[in-house]
């Protein structure tokens, strides 16, 4: 799953939409109490769904749910699992990120704890240079899998041989790896128009170098590690580069409160909970930020413009949402907006009350 694939089920909107999601665990004899959680987890969905909309109502989309749980394979989970269901979409994913136990109804699904996992623990695209062999990972933490796509893997075995011999073979060999990093540069925009991700690039100065020359994309490019990476498997290229990755987004999260104190002093944040909701719902979020642990059950107005905090996250209705912050998310990613988590109380100094600032676009 990528946040492509979650902004295609935030666009899905049907009463009721149900959303289970717990942590699972990928070994054994962990594992062998992930199948009681999920029954108990499904088991609330459909009393609840039972009690607020018929039996005989719900009983299409009750058998869809216990349908999902009934197929998972627990000896093959990953780090949590997430189940959508609803009249005219149903699916299962596990995914390699921890999620909380929780079963929300509401008109949409509940997407927010998996924007905030994938945030957390980012993907990224690992793409090695070598003449030996330039190779592309997907990436989280330090867990790599090499991917046979998009060119991948690429090799300059060979091709400075049949050169002319009256030509410098340095200039040879030089004009071969800029045209091997083009076509790398390439490769990579591909895999991203597939998985939108940050990028790390690797390899020695010189191959650095000429991936520089070669290509367009270095916007993309989250951070440039210089060495010799050819032998390392993937386990050891994990341990090597992850460290260096984990320290600039740790930077980067840090920027964020330097860019909401400049957005404060130019007029362009707003801290407020109604403010934020009109805001995102207008499209005028660039980004929102948000306190990992804010969640606000909240009743919307008649005309959609005005959110009342609520006491309990189950009550019904369709102007009523489990958690009113999920529905922000959504409205941001849908107008391309970005969306920062950070640690909880880290906002106090913008907004005394919630864990919530946005900078707008004007």
């Amino acid at each position: 799953m990528n946040l492509a694939t979650i902004k295609t089920i935030q666009s899905k909107r049907a009463w009721p939409s149900v959303t289970i999601t717990l942590p699972t665990y990928r070994t054994s004899p962990d594992n062998q109490k992930d199948s009681i959680r999920l029954k108990n987890q499904v088991k609330e969905a459909v009393e609840r769904l039972q009690n607020e909309f018929g039996k005989r109502e719900t009983a299409d989309l009750v058998a869809q749910i216990e349908t999902l749980a009934d197929a998972v394979d627990h000896e093959y989970n990953l780090d949590g699992l997430v189940i959508f269901a609803s009249s005219d979409y149903a699916e299962l994913f596990k995914l390699p990120y921890r999620l909380p136990e929780r079963v929300a109804i509401d008109n949409n699904f509940l997407t927010r704890d998996l924007v905030f996992a994938m945030k957390r623990s980012p993907l990224y695209w690992l793409a090695v240079l070598s003449e030996q062999g330039t190779r592309l990972f997907i990436a989280q933490k330090d867990q790599l899998q090499e991917v046979h796509a998009y060119g991948f893997p690429m090799s300059v075995s060979g091709e400075a041989a049949s050169a002319n011999p009256s030509q410098d073979i340095s200039h040879v060999r030089d004009q071969i790896m800029t045209d091997l990093m083009r076509q790398a540069g390439q490769g990579i925009d591909e895999a991203l128009k597939n998985l939108p991700a940050p990028v790390v690039v690797a390899g020695v100065d010189r191959n650095i170098g000429h991936y520089k020359d070669g290509t367009a994309n270095q916007a993309d490019v989250l951070l440039y590690v210089a060495g010799g990476y050819t032998d390392q498997s993937e386990h050891e290229l994990g341990q090597l580069i992850w460290p260096q990755v984990k320290d600039v987004l740790a930077e980067a999260r840090q920027q964020i409160f330097a860019d909401v104190g400049n957005a404060r002093g130019n007029n362009r944040f707003v801290g407020g909970l109604n403010e934020c909701w009109k805001a995102a719902v207008d499209g005028r979020i660039d980004t929102l930020v948000v306190g990992e642990d804010l969640s606000i059950p909240a009743r919307l107005s008649e005309d959609g413009r005005s959110v009342e905090p609520i006491d309990s996250p189950d009550a019904a209705g369709e102007n009523v949402y489990a958690d009113i912050i999920d529905e922000m998310i959504e409205h941001v990613m849908a107008a391309d907006g970005k969306v920062v988590f950070v640690d909880t109380g880290s906002l106090s100094e913008f907004n005394p009350q919630r864990d919530l600032a946005a900078i707008t676009r004007y």
